[in-house]
């Protein structure tokens, strides 16, 4: 059985994919409330869990072949639940055979001032979740147990398509675009930026899951071109045929909103991936397993389509 833990956008996307290339997969979804606003096939199960558990982990281990870990908590939380959840997942790891794929981002490289982000560079960030990131890997990639040999990361860029809530290019945009509000960045957003295409992440984990011959080690999703932030916004303004109205801050000004807001000050430590080119190369994915990544044009059709199917009601 394929378990999946964590039901935001990308484990119901990978849930998705499954289903579509074998709609009699056995797939479990696991969260924390053992529910979720979808109707299920009925070999598709769902279950409460805490992942951070050592003994709810070991349980879904051992009738699981293969563990797709999508799990997400508020920036605020990484510190307590990131490191726990590795310490539960080598647990339940080191007393069963299952296989991990356990979904990243980039953060543990660090500032890389600008370079190509490769699988090979040293996990050395300097930010605090770069290096909650970094020791999740050291736990479960690098910790030198037999159980690290059924251990694969697959790190993606900034996400971007549909269900994304969070992201920049989530429902807070697209609400501000199609209500003429302004539409703030920060940064240099005339620099190219890589954003991960969400069904990208998905097909790429279930790949990666699936090929004996993935496992530890770090993949990167295949991705689309990267451009820069306003080449972006220009697809969606084509797509939508709204105007959008962008308000650049200088970094100082988002420094000085984080002294009154937790969550704004977390996203300042991540600024320097708008203050320089963030490049990802995907040419070790691409020559395993080929390229299925989607054009802009595509994600954000794709991502307006969603959105516009769930506002229909809201719409101006």
């Amino acid at each position: 059985m394929k378990t999946i833990l964590g039901t935001g956008q990308l484990g119901i996307a990978i849930m998705e994919i499954l289903l579509k290339n074998n709609s009699n997969e056995q797939i479990l979804l696991v969260n924390r409330k053992g529910k979720v606003g979808l109707v299920l096939p009925g070999n598709v199960g769902i279950m409460a869990a805490d992942v951070t558990n050592k003994t709810d982990m070991e349980t879904i281990a051992r009738q699981s072949e293969v563990i797709f870990s999508c799990t997400d908590v508020p920036y605020q939380q990484w510190e307590d639940f990131y490191p726990a959840t590795a310490v539960a997942l080598a647990y339940a790891l080191g007393k069963t055979n299952a296989k991990l794929v356990f979904a990243d981002n980039l953060y543990s490289y660090g500032n890389v001032a600008g370079a190509v982000m490769t699988e090979e560079m040293p996990h050395k960030a300097k930010t605090k979740k770069g290096q909650i990131r970094a020791g999740v890997i050291n736990t479960l990639l690098n910790s030198g147990e037999e159980f690290s040999n059924r251990v694969a990361f697959v790190k993606a860029a900034d996400f971007i398509g549909p269900r994304i809530y969070k992201g920049l290019f989530g429902t807070d945009f697209l609400d501000k675009l199609y209500h003429n509000k302004s539409i703030i960045l920060s940064g240099k957003p005339a620099l190219p930026h890589t954003f991960s295409y969400i069904n990208d992440f998905a097909a790429a984990m279930i790949n990666v899951g699936n090929a004996n011959d993935s496992f530890g080690q770090i993949w990167h999703v295949p991705n689309a071109p990267a451009m820069n932030l306003k080449e972006w916004v220009r697809l969606f303004e084509t797509e939508t045929g709204k105007k959008a109205k962008l308000v650049v801050l200088p970094r100082f000004i988002v420094w000085i909103a984080g002294l009154f807001d937790s969550l704004i000050r977390e996203f300042y430590e991540l600024g320097y991936q708008f203050e320089y080119p963030y490049l990802v190369n995907h040419a070790k994915y691409i020559s395993r397993f080929g390229n299925h990544s989607n054009d802009p044009q595509r994600i954000v059709r794709e991502t307006v389509k969603w959105y516009t199917s769930t506002q229909k009601s809201k719409m101006p």
